[in-house]
C-alpha cells in the first residue's frame, strides 16, 4: 500500500493544533504548547482527546490502513461509559454515508486498523475518520491501496464553534458521531471546532480568546450546568462574565452569531441546592435573566435556547450529569430544530 502525508493527502478537520513527535502527530483542540491554560487542574489529557476531530481525505481507494497509539482515558472516566467502545472508537463515513463505529485498542504499542471503503467506481470520494471522543490519539501512519489516489478536500465555507463541558466532550454517546453536539448539526456546510473540557465550562477569558482566533461564523455555548454544581460564579459575577465573554467575541467577529444553551438538568438536582446556595431550578431563573441582558446589549447576533425539559432520570448515567446514549440522540435533535428557528 501507499503511504500519505498530513497536508497533502489527508489533514485533521477540527483540530486547533498538531503535535509532532518523533514519528506520528496528534491533533489538539487547543494550542498544545499554552494547554495548561486552558486545563489549570492536571485536565491536559482532555485536549488531546480528539472529540469533534476527523481525519478527512478525497481518494478513490478501497481500502484505507491506519497505524496509531491510542491512550485509555483515566478510569473515573470509564467507570460512567455503557460500553468503553464509546469512549475508544472512530465512526467512519465515505461519501456521505455513515458505514459504523470501529474500536480502537489502547495496547501501549502501535496497533494498524484496516479499513474498508467500499467500492470506489473509479472516482474520489470524502472519507472521514471521526475520532474517538475520550482517548488520547497519535497517527502513525496512514496507507491506502498502491494505484489510487489521495488529496486533502476542500473546507466547508463556514466554521462552528462549540464551547462547552464533558457533556458536550460526549460522555454517553454511543460514538464520536451521536453525540449530541454533531447530532445538533443545523447545516451541512459548517466545519466544527469543538473546545468541549472536561472539568466544566466557566466562562475563563482564556478561551473567548481562543474562539476570537478562530473565527467562527456561529458560536454554540452549552454553559451554566458546571457553574451551578461548583458555584464557581454567582447570580452577579454570571452575568459580568457571560457578558464579557460573548462582548470579546462579537466586537472581534464581527459576522459571528452566538447560541447560549443552558445544558440540561437531571430531575434530583432541580430542587438541591449547590455550593453556591441555589437549586438548579433557581439557576435556570438567573441563568434566563442573564440572557435577556446580554441580549440587549447583542445586537441581534445573540440567541438563547431554553433549557431542554424532554428528561427523566433514565436519561441520565450514574452520575446524573451526562446523557445517555439515547438521550444524545433526542437532545441533538432539539437543538438542531431551536438552533435553526433562532438563526433562520
Amino acid at each position: 500500500m501507499k503511504s500519505l502525508t498530513c497536508g497533502e493527502g489527508f489533514r485533521f478537520n477540527g483540530a486547533v493544533s498538531l503535535q509532532r513527535g518523533e514519528n506520528w502527530v496528534a491533533p489538539w483542540r487547543v494550542p498544545f504548547e499554552r494547554a495548561r491554560l486552558y486545563f489549570p487542574e492536571g485536565g491536559i489529557g482532555r485536549a488531546g482527546m480528539p472529540s469533534g476531530v476527523a481525519l478527512v481525505l478525497m481518494t478513490d481507494s478501497e481500502y484505507i490502513e491506519l497505524d496509531y497509539l491510542c491512550s485509555r482515558c483515566p478510569d473515573n472516566i470509564v467507570e460512567l461509559a455503557e460500553d468503553i467502545e464509546q469512549l475508544e472508537s472512530v465512526d467512519v463515513v465515505v461519501d456521505g454515508r455513515r458505514l459504523g463505529r470501529r474500536a480502537l485498542s489502547t495496547s501501549r504499542g502501535t496497533e494498524t486498523l484496516r479499513l474498508g471503503l467500499g467500492d470506489a467506481g473509479g472516482r474520489a470520494r470524502p472519507v472521514e475518520l471521526w475520532l474517538p471522543l475520550y482517548a488520547q490519539f497519535r497517527l502513525t501512519g496512514l496507507r491506502i491501496d498502491e494505484g489510487a489516489t489521495a488529496s486533502v478536500p476542500a473546507p466547508n465555507p463556514k466554521r462552528w464553534v462549540h464551547y462547552g463541558g464533558s457533556l458536550s466532550q460526549g460522555m454517553g454517546a454511543d460514538s464520536p458521531l451521536t453525540n449530541y453536539v454533531q447530532s445538533s448539526r443545523w447545516r451541512d456546510d459548517l466545519d466544527l471546532v469543538s473546545l468541549a473540557r472536561g472539568k466544566g465550562t466557566h466562562l475563563e477569558p482564556v478561551f473567548a480568546d481562543l474562539i476570537t482566533e478562530l473565527r467562527p461564523r456561529y458560536l454554540t455555548m452549552a454553559v451554566g450546568g458546571m457553574i451551578y454544581l461548583t458555584g464557581s460564579l454567582n447570580p452577579y459575577t454570571y452575568l459580568t462574565n457571560m457578558l464579557g465573554f460573548v462582548k470579546r467575541v462579537v466586537d472581534a467577529v464581527p459576522d459571528c452569531e452566538v447560541v447560549v444553551i443552558l445544558a440540561p438538568a437531571s430531575p434530583k438536582f432541580r430542587d438541591r441546592k449547590g455550593p453556591g446556595g441555589l437549586t438548579a431550578t433557581e439557576w435556570a431563573t438567573v441563568h434566563d435573566a442573564v440572557m435577556a441582558s446580554v441580549m440587549e446589549w447583542g445586537d441581534g447576533r445573540v440567541h438563547p435556547v431554553r433549557q431542554w425539559s424532554d428528561v427523566d432520570a433514565s436519561d441520565f448515567l450514574a452520575d446524573g450529569i451526562h446523557l445517555a446514549s439515547d438521550a444524545h440522540r433526542r437532545y441533538g435533535a432539539y437543538l438542531s430544530e431551536q438552533i435553526r428557528t433562532r438563526l433562520g
